[in-house]
C-alpha cells in the first residue's frame, strides 16, 4: 500500500510505474529513460495505457495541448501527468 503521506508526485510516479509493470512485463525493468514509442508498446496498449491515465488521474488529452512526445518514456509520462493534474 502507498504511503498516505507521500507526495502527489510519488505518487503518479508509483502509479504509473505500477501500470507499465503489470500491463506490459516484457518491458522489465522499467527504466525512467525505457523507450515506449519504439514498438514496444503497440497502438491498443497506448490506447489502454490513454485510458487508464484518463480514468486514474482525470487528465484530458486534446489535440491542442497533446505532444505524443509526452508518451516516449516513463519519466516523460510521469511528467506529463504531474502537470495535467495539477
Amino acid at each position: 500500500m502507498l504511503n498516505p503521506a507521500a507526495s502527489p508526485a510519488n505518487t503518479i510516479e508509483a502509479e504509473v510505474y505500477g501500470y507499465l509493470d503489470k500491463r506490459f512485463p516484457a518491458l522489465a525493468p522499467i527504466e525512467p529513460d525505457t523507450a515506449l514509442l519504439d514498438g514496444a508498446i503497440d497502438s491498443l496498449g497506448f490506447l489502454e495505457l490513454i485510458m487508464f491515465l484518463t480514468e486514474r488521474f482525470g487528465i484530458s488529452m486534446d489535440d491542442d495541448s497533446f505532444d505524443f512526445q509526452e508518451l516516449a518514456t516513463p519519466a516523460s509520462l510521469v511528467g506529463f501527468v504531474s502537470r495535467a493534474a495539477a
